[in-house]
């Protein structure tokens, strides 16, 4: 295998330290870099072949959109989270991520999982497999438009705050809603309600869920 490129995508300071340290002593001769955005992550030179990346990341970008980002540029995308909402993890191998391993997995698993995508395979276990291929069919895909509608909808905005935020029109901002509840509808996840609304963004990983008490 060629020298490996990896860069971890992470807003712990801590984790990110601890992760590439312990990663060094099995890929003595790969370049590890980290950041805390998938945007910075898209900025290296030369770019990362693989991206450990945290499903939730400080600024509350959509956990899909960031392996979208980092797999526009050909890097393989592993997700390294404690997320456990199999509608999120399964929008995020929708959008093309090729694995998960779990934060407090030992770190065996997450070294085979690493030569494991090098290698050009997926890495899944079983149960995650199971899980995805179940819910596979539950998330509606949504065009960026339509997604971008239910976020701005489901955090509270009036449908008008909406359209101007989208620099689009009134009942343009509500098509696209009613095309978006429709698709949800359709998969047996409606979303008659805002409030329902801002339940399916959250499980989907379109919107942050709130804030620990």
């Amino acid at each position: 295998m060629e020298e490996l490129r990896l860069v971890i995508v992470d807003d712990h300071p801590a984790i990110l330290r601890g992760v590439a340290a312990s990663l060094r002593e099995f890929f003595p001769q790969a370049s590890i870099t980290s950041c805390a955005t998938a945007e910075e992550a898209v900025s290296l030179d030369p770019e990362p072949q693989i991206a450990l990346l945290d499903v939730h990341l400080a600024d509350d970008s959509v956990p899909a959109d960031n392996v979208r980002i980092l797999c526009d540029i050909g890097c393989e995308v592993l997700l390294y989270t404690q997320e456990t909402r199999r509608t999120l993890v399964s929008s995020c191998f929708r959008a093309g991520a090729s694995g998960i391993v779990a934060k407090n997995d030992d770190l065996e698993y997450l070294v085979s999982a690493i030569r494991c995508v090098q290698a050009g395979e997926p890495y899944l276990t079983p149960d995650w497999a199971a899980a995805l291929d179940d819910d596979q069919a539950r998330i509606p895909n949504l065009t960026p438009r339509e997604s971008d509608a239910l976020r701005l909808y489901a955090t509270g905005l009036p449908l008008k705050s909406v359209a101007r935020r989208m620099g689009v029109g009134e009942q343009t901002a509500r098509e696209y809603l009613l095309r978006a509840r429709k698709k949800y509808t359709e998969v047996g996840r409606p979303a008659d309600t805002r409030t329902d609304l801002y339940i399916r963004a959250v499980e989907d990983g379109r919107l942050p869920g709130p804030e620990p008490l």
